[in-house]
């Protein structure tokens, strides 16, 4: 007998594809048994996925469910939320305008945002698509964004926010991730073409591109083929919380698909969106004055996956992540979108490339860490993520925490050297200064640092 949940089993069995290739490829049904192996974890739904390499679309498919209740199978075609990959469809708008001469990266944002009160600072373009403007970003307000979640904000209501708030530092001193500040560059693509940004996108996008399963989403609108997405608490999928729809903007309002967006960024990579030196900028990490790099440039993290150079983002809200990934030198774009909080899409996407580009899976060392070591590392780290990590002594060994996130605690393992790896994920590295007063995290592909408080 099948121990699988009744929802699970249906999920594992119930699979639509859009296959490509003349001839196909002899690693799909490797992908296909990785999907099927992420739908067994707990809070799995439904999965989104594109594969496109050499410039050939090779694999749109959706795996398991796009709405649970009524047993809805996921298809190529149905939409899912995809957070903040949302970000560099903005970031290429925006870039295209500063093409045709309408806007430049040094603009300030009070000429677009006249009311937004900036407290005598200057802001330019840049800086709201680099994230080192030192606007808080709303999403970090903790209760007082959750007391309006379900509501549908104007523009002005979602400002008043972080109105008036104390800058998190100087502009164009830092970074630190901002909604708030793709946000304000959807305000910016509106005030300079005269339309919302949902028409922008469908009409400079979508449309021109073949998107047809790329738009904004709506709580109001009837959208066919839109997944459900889910929540997972003491152990039981529920349906996710609801988010007025108006709120994440530029920053993460679109609906999309794995095929949809593997189709996306090979547009981007290869010149039918912007110009080859619009998207080199889009694809360099920012350095800092104090010489930081900040492995982001507009709308992109620069960093690695499986230890290849690549660009990519991720994204996150109510019921949905996501991922899409451009490994530059084997150009190959992977797209993931799962319908559950609790199953990630990364994990999936990263299984996938290891099994496309034949890379072998890191095994992590765990060395015996000597005492005057593990001392001169324990501190608290604050990361240019808004996010303290606490690194403690446990024994003979190293363990950290999130402070503030509800994140569990996990043991670090040695690796030799200043370099560590995280016990629930060995792909996560710590690498310490030699003096203990930094740290860099190395997570999903990006790069961020700590420095000891």
């Amino acid at each position: 007998m099948n121990s699988l949940p009744a929802v699970a089993r249906l999920a594992a069995a119930s699979s639509f594809a859009v296959l490509l290739a003349a001839q196909t490829p002899a690693w799909i049904p490797s992908v296909d048994a990785l999907a099927a192996e992420a739908l067994r974890r707990p809070g799995a739904v439904g999965f989104s996925v594109g594969v496109a390499k050499d410039g050939h679309l090779l694999l749109a498919k959706g795996y398991g469910l796009a709405e649970a209740e009524h047993r809805v199978a996921a298809a190529p075609w149905t939409k899912f939320r995809i957070g903040s990959v949302t970000k560099q469809f903005t970031a290429a708008l925006v870039m295209r305008l500063v093409e045709q001469g309408r806007v430049a990266l040094d603009d300030e944002l009070a000429r677009y945002v006249p009311d937004f009160p900036l407290q005598g600072r200057k802001v330019t373009v840049q800086m709201l698509l680099d994230h080192t403007s030192g606007i808080p970003s709303y999403t970090d307000l903790g209760e007082e964004w959750q007391k309006v979640w379900p509501l549908e904000l104007s523009h002005a209501e979602l400002l008043a926010l972080v109105a008036g708030k104390p800058f998190d530092f100087e502009p164009g001193t830092d970074w630190r991730y901002n909604n708030t500040g793709y946000y304000l560059l959807g305000m910016l693509l509106e005030q300079v073409h005269g339309q919302p940004f949902a028409a922008i996108v469908r009409q400079e996008l979508a449309v021109p591109l073949g998107l047809a399963d790329t738009r904004y989403d709506s709580q109001r609108d009837l959208i066919e083929d839109r997944a459900q997405g889910y929540g997972f608490v003491d152990g039981r999928l529920v349906n996710d919380l609801h988010l007025g729809m108006s709120q994440p903007g530029a920053a993460g309002g679109l609906l999309s698909t794995g095929g949809d967006l593997v189709r996306w960024s090979m547009a981007l990579a290869g010149g039918k969106v912007v110009s080859a030196a619009s998207y080199g900028r889009m694809a360099t990490s920012g350095v800092l004055p104090d010489g930081r790099d900040t492995h982001y440039g507009f709308g992109l993290i620069v960093g690695d996956v499986e230890g290849r150079p690549a660009v990519h983002h991720g994204g996150g809200i109510f019921g949905f992540n996501s991922i899409l990934l451009h490994v530059i030198g084997d150009d190959l774009h992977v797209a993931v979108v799962s319908n559950g909080e609790h199953a990630n899409a990364q994990s999936l996407a990263e299984a996938i490339v290891r099994e496309v580009l034949a890379i072998p899976a890191f095994v992590p060392k765990d060395l015996p860490l000597p005492a005057e070591l593990r001392d001169v590392l324990v501190g608290e780290y604050e990361l240019d993520i808004g996010m303290v990590l606490a690194v403690t002594a446990h024994g003979d060994r190293l363990r950290a925490e999130g402070k503030a996130r509800g994140q569990a605690a996990f043991d670090l393992l040695w690796q030799g050297g200043r370099e560590f790896r995280a016990g629930f994920d060995p792909k996560v590295k710590l690498v310490f200064a030699a003096d203990g007063k930094q740290l860099q995290l190395h997570q999903g592909g990006g790069v961020f640092t700590g420095r000891r408080r």
